[in-house]
């Protein structure tokens, strides 16, 4: 099956051809969608949360990625859940998905739809994985629906091999006072896309977005997160932190746009990025977009080398150079790994960043 997606990772407003970072495209070709020899949902659910077959509460949803990426989902899943919690539920433990790439699975293209009702709260880890090296494709879309009050928790870990082609398109909606907390870890993959988009709707509605990235060998990593504030009141915080070696590529865009009527809104963003290598290729397009005055909204990029005196204590403590750079990158990633709630997922993570800096010999 040849794909071949257009318009990918759209900037809102578009800046000059030239410059490569309005949008970009995505073209492979990989074995056609079976149906997934595997399961999906890792233990029971929680009391009060439950597989679902209502329709899914925002019938625009817009995507990170684009209309046509979520169409294509739509139109080839062989996988996928829809999860709801009931109004008033508090889960106490997290919703664990667990998508695999496999010689049984070498097209895994799931779709999964979330809602949290009124006064609700919900935590679903979603987790990305290949059989080794096994060359595979990953399209993911997932929904996010947070009603009056409610409060939803996304984490999406991939850790997908070299061979694989890895998207995950997610679009957002909160109501008034409805919070969306999302957590995206872009480790693996021969190429990763990446795209956000969540509306906040209501008054004193939030996004809390933090995501991290490892550019090593030859991996390319697109990146689009747009928080669309359109109720009054609303906040967001888009935090990303990132790492490029090797001949790794990574694009960036970041968009806070304030709507007409979103008063009193409040919008941060900010990315902190770390290169070790002259043949990296880093590309960031920080965005505000603004048609209303009574608004705030900061952005910062912060991108070069480690701190000299940093690398410089490391190393009188006995570390090596490659070493301390292995040990910084870590510790970087750490904020985000630690959000993770559960432990063998949270390990399993932190041996991979380790396992895939190991390999490196010279950090630049």
């Amino acid at each position: 099956m040849d794909v071949a997606l257009r318009n990918v990772n759209m900037l809102p407003v578009r800046t000059w051809n030239r410059l490569g970072i309005n949008d970009t495209g995505l073209q492979e070709k990989f074995s056609d969608p079976a149906p997934y020899r595997g399961k999906a949902l890792a233990g029971s659910l929680p009391e009060g949360v439950s597989l679902t077959k209502k329709p899914f509460p925002v019938s625009d949803a817009e995507t990170g990625m684009g209309k046509d990426t979520a169409d294509f989902v739509e139109s080839h899943s062989n996988c996928g859940v829809s999860l709801c919690a009931a109004a008033g539920t508090k889960a106490e433990k997290p919703v664990v998905l667990n998508y695999e790439i496999s010689e049984k699975n070498p097209t895994v293209i799931d779709c999964n739809e979330i809602t949290a009702e009124e006064g609700s709260e919900i935590t679903v880890v979603m987790g990305y994985r290949s059989e080794g090296d096994v060359p595979g494709f990953h399209g993911g879309l997932t929904k996010l629906y947070a009603g009056k009050g409610a409060v939803i928790h996304l984490m999406q870990i991939q850790l997908l091999g070299d061979g694989c082609t890895h998207f995950d398109n997610v679009g957002a909606f909160a109501e008034e006072g409805g919070k969306i907390d999302i957590v995206q870890a872009e480790l693996g993959g021969k190429h990763a896309f990446s795209g956000v988009k969540t509306r906040l709707g209501g008054t004193k509605s939030q996004l809390n977005m933090n995501a991290i990235y490892l550019g090593d060998h030859q991996r390319s990593i697109d990146i689009n997160y747009i928080a669309q504030h359109t109720g009054r009141k609303t906040s967001s915080n888009i935090n990303v932190s990132g790492a490029l070696l090797d001949e790794g590529q990574k694009t960036f865009r970041g968009t806070i746009d304030f709507v007409r009527g979103a008063k009193q809104a409040v919008g941060h963003e900010n990315e902190y990025n770390l290169l070790f290598s002259p043949k990296v290729r880093n590309r960031t397009a920080p965005l505000i977009l603004c048609q209303e005055e009574d608004v705030d909204g900061q952005h910062a990029a912060s991108t070069g080398r480690i701190d000299a005196a940093r690398l410089f204590y490391l190393m009188s403590r006995g570390l090596s150079e490659a070493e301390a750079k292995k040990l910084i990158i870590e510790a970087q990633f750490h904020p985000v790994i630690d959000r993770i709630p559960d432990m063998e997922l949270k390990k399993e993570v932190s041996d991979f960043v380790k396992g895939r800096l190991s390999q490196l010999e010279s950090m630049g």
